[in-house]
């Protein structure tokens, strides 16, 4: 038994996808630990109504991050294990996304009064605004860098940096800045990302050959379609993101609001595992292009289990989670949370359906895919809103089912996930392309 034990521990650390996976889980079980200790301060230190107003505002700050990407950090996990200018291609695209991250918090900032005048309010004067666009592009820039760690095969350095540096220094603002108000709260998150995201790029050039030209290299160029694509997936992916919060706050108020941000928060490491299983099994088919129906099982096995058995966990929990934050936070939000657990099983197959579509690198059926289910979260949500937060919770889990079960149907019948033929006498493959041999059910 110690024997076999043994051979099941050397065999996994030796399988890239799944030590990748455990250093990617590791690094989110840190960062929402983390998380969850923030915000628990914030509750205790600040009222509901501000924690409410402040996690709007830290939502749609990392949401428009996500935004900015641009399709950039989906583009450099497949081309920088193959490209010639790793650095230059790094630098165009921190460049591009920190500029993108600055105009999107700034039209974000324009359409607030017409939107949520509560959060205006609180983002309201020039030097403000400033600190807010700031710190949206510093976020954007950091949450590049967490995409460079995977492509390159860095992700120690992403576990200390975004584990540890970035959790201790978000748990440690809320204190000294405690009293400012909500613009404490959101200063504490973003300035976190901020000094993490300088660190990030600085490890990360030191791992990078020296530049020798700024030009991107010409496969970042060629793959402007593909991030493009995937770029159109993430937008349609992350609009209830930003969409829910605005919907109950402005429906509910901001108390409420607070109670259905934490209980967000308390799934974020369940959400956080499913990223971190499904980038890994993308980035292991990129690396690994004729094994990608192996990567693609072994991760929609992973994914499965790892779902199912958290919900389970949460479910089970969830009082005692919420009691951390305040009696009223248990009373108001245990229903939420349960709920919210469950969707996460939805949110592992839309994912996982995802990955497979990028892989096999089909515009059409990924777009089509996250629109069906994107079109299901809103249309529920809206309808679900004035009922609660339980029923908004629901729609988004029903939301993430429908548009994985369509992803998956269009992975086998739209575009086929297949392995990329090897070159001849090479035992190398000889295209990136889901191609010829070895399809996955």
């Amino acid at each position: 038994m110690t024997v076999l034990l043994r051979r099941w521990v050397v065999g996994a650390r030796a399988d890239r996808m799944l030590t990748n996976s455990a250093l990617l889980f590791t690094t989110s079980a840190l960062m929402a630990a983390f998380g969850a200790t923030f915000w628990v301060l914030a509750a205790r230190l600040y009222p509901a109504e501000t924690v409410g107003v402040a996690g709007a505002i830290v939502t749609a700050s990392d949401t428009l991050a996500l935004f900015a990407q641009l399709g950039l950090n989906i583009a450099l996990v497949r081309t920088m294990p193959r490209s010639r200018h790793q650095a230059a291609d790094f630098t165009v695209s921190v460049v591009v996304v920190g500029s993108a991250a600055a105009v999107f918090a700034l039209g974000y900032l324009l359409v607030l009064p017409h939107t949520a005048p509560r959060v205006h309010d609180a983002l309201a004067g020039p030097w403000v605004g400033a600190l807010f666009v700031g710190l949206v592009a510093a976020t954007a820039v950091n949450m590049l860098t967490d995409s460079v760690f995977l492509a390159i095969d860095r992700v120690r350095s992403y576990l200390w940096l975004n584990g540890l540096v970035l959790g201790l220094t978000k748990c440690t603002l809320p204190v000294l800045l405690a009293g400012a108000g909500v613009l404490g709260l959101y200063g504490s998150a973003g300035g976190a990302a901020l000094l993490c995201g300088a660190a990030s790029a600085v490890v990360i050039y030191r791992h990078l050959p020296r530049p020798s030209t700024l030009r991107p290299s010409p496969e970042l160029r060629r793959a402007r379609g593909f991030a493009g694509a995937g770029y159109a997936t993430v937008v349609l992916a992350l609009t209830p993101q930003l969409v829910l919060p605005l919907l109950v706050v402005n429906e509910l108020g901001a108390a409420t609001t607070a109670y259905f941000f934490v209980s967000l928060q308390v799934v974020a490491l369940q959400n956080a595992v499913v990223v971190a299983v499904g980038n890994s099994m993308y980035a292991e088919g990129e690396r690994h292009p004729h094994r990608r129906t192996q990567a693609v099982r072994r991760g929609g096995v992973t994914m499965a289990v790892v779902c199912t058995t958290s919900a389970a966990a949460v479910w089970l929990v969830a009082p005692l989670l919420l009691r951390a934050f305040g009696q009223e936070y248990a009373a108001e939000g245990t229903a939420t949370l349960r709920v919210l657990s469950l969707s996460v099983i939805g949110l592992g197959a839309s994912y996982w359906a995802a990955m497979r579509l990028r892989l096999v690198d089909h515009a059409g059926a990924m777009i089509a895919a996250q629109v069906i289910g994107t079109s299901v979260v809103l249309t529920l949500s809206v309808v679900a809103v004035p009922h609660g937060t339980t029923w908004v919770a629901a729609a988004l889990g029903a939301g993430y089912l429908v548009g994985g079960l369509a992803g998956y149907l269009m992975s086998r019948f739209v575009a086929p996930l297949r392995d990329a033929p090897r070159a001849p006498g090479t035992g190398e493959p000889g295209g990136t392309t889901g191609a010829t041999v070895g399809a996955v059910s």
